[in-house]
């Protein structure tokens, strides 16, 4: 929690905390302390760390309302969620699996009007190969890109890049982003730890209309020879036929401000041996944030 410093806010039960559901020092001793006196079963390895919301539960077929927190297992060092009445349910293995995706994609959506995704592949040529489909399903109206990007590091370790156009900078002041949630974007088990990518090079990008080149280029130096990565900054997309066109493309989601059901379906589309959730809705900008 120290890592996270002034992002923790000072009263967990407001909206704003619901991002993450983190509580100051006082809320962590007093709700710890609280479950620990009156749920003979809470275990002395758990620290309740916020709050999650209302959850509804059915009682000798009677439904409930009773309040969710996140709770930190110091031993097993995973987060579980808990209700009132104690019932505990594993949502991540560590605090960085739960925390960085939430944290990162809550300020990607605060600061851009589109939605930031940047896919990486263990293939020079594939992101150019992306690219080319996003644009012809642009031309079709089936998505609205504000900003595209491919960028590939070539065997012999020299670079290849393609950007739609240069975009106007603009102003504006933009929050840190920790290491720690940027470390946990960086490991890649294919390609192995991506260095060079700062919480300062993220928060250059998002002072840009489009995306931004220093961010780009600061992220891209960990990518090893032969690999490539598309950055795309969607405003609204026709999700059915996008992931059509990439069922069984590849790649791995290095960065993204969609949410986890979004990200789930992309994940599926992208990997070779996994099926495409059914749903057929369109995301509009308004759904996507």
């Amino acid at each position: 929690m120290e890592k996270h410093g002034n992002r923790l806010p000072t009263d967990p039960m407001t909206r704003q905390s619901w991002v993450l559901g983190l509580g100051d020092v006082s809320f962590v001793e007093g709700t710890t302390q609280a479950f620990r006196t009156s749920i003979s079963t809470f275990s002395p390895h758990n620290v309740v760390i916020g709050y999650l919301g209302v959850k509804t539960i059915v009682i000798n077929k009677t439904t409930e309302e009773t309040d969710s927190y996140v709770i930190l297992n110091t031993r097993d060092k995973n987060i579980l969620s808990v209700d009132s009445l104690g019932a505990t349910e594993i949502i991540a293995d560590n605090f960085e699996d739960w925390a960085g995706p939430e944290i990162l994609a809550a300020e990607l959506k605060e600061k851009y009007e589109g939605t930031l995704t940047v896919v990486l592949f263990d293939d020079e040529l594939k992101a150019e190969e992306a690219r080319a489909k996003l644009l012809k399903l642009q031309r079709q109206g089936y998505i609205n890109l504000e900003d595209i990007v491919s960028v590939a590091r070539q065997a012999d370790g020299t670079w290849r890049h393609h950007k739609t156009h240069e975009m106007e900078k603009k102003g504006g002041v933009v929050g840190s982003i920790t290491g720690l949630i940027v470390g946990a974007f960086m490991l890649d088990p294919l390609l192995g730890t991506i260095l060079g990518a700062t919480a300062g090079a993220i928060a250059a990008s998002l002072e840009d209309v489009g995306i931004d080149d220093e961010f780009i280029r600061d992220l891209a130096k960990g990518f090893q020879p032969g690999s490539s990565a598309l950055f795309t900054l969607v405003v609204r997309a026709q999700p059915e036929k996008v992931l059509e066109d990439f069922q069984g493309f590849g790649g791995k989601i290095l960065v993204t401000s969609l949410d986890k059901e979004q990200v789930d379906r992309l994940k599926a589309s992208l990997d070779p041996v996994r099926e495409i959730p059914s749903n057929n809705q369109e995301l509009t900008l308004e759904e996507i944030r």
